[in-house]
């Protein structure tokens, strides 16, 4: 976790967050200033500062299989 990145301070709880999902490796909720109906951010629970500092790629996957059943979970 880094003290000064709002997605860490959002998963610690220090920042109100509408949660719609959490495990062991992301964080999921509902941006404050949503540019559709339905507006999710899923970060991930390791802060990675960039998409060239993520070694393992597993977790990027993970976020992606979670977006998918969030989609379907909404569109239902």
């Amino acid at each position: 976790m880094n003290d000064n990145c709002i997605f860490c301070r959002i998963i610690k709880g220090e920042i109100p967050s509408a949660k719609v999902y959490e495990d062991e490796y992301v964080y999921a909720f509902r941006d404050i200033n949503p540019l559709a109906n339905v507006h999710i951010l899923i970060v991930p629970k390791e802060h990675i500062p960039c998409i060239d500092e993520c070694g393992d790629m597993s977790v990027v996957a993970h976020m992606i299989e979670v977006a998918k059943e969030l989609a379907r979970k909404v569109a239902a």
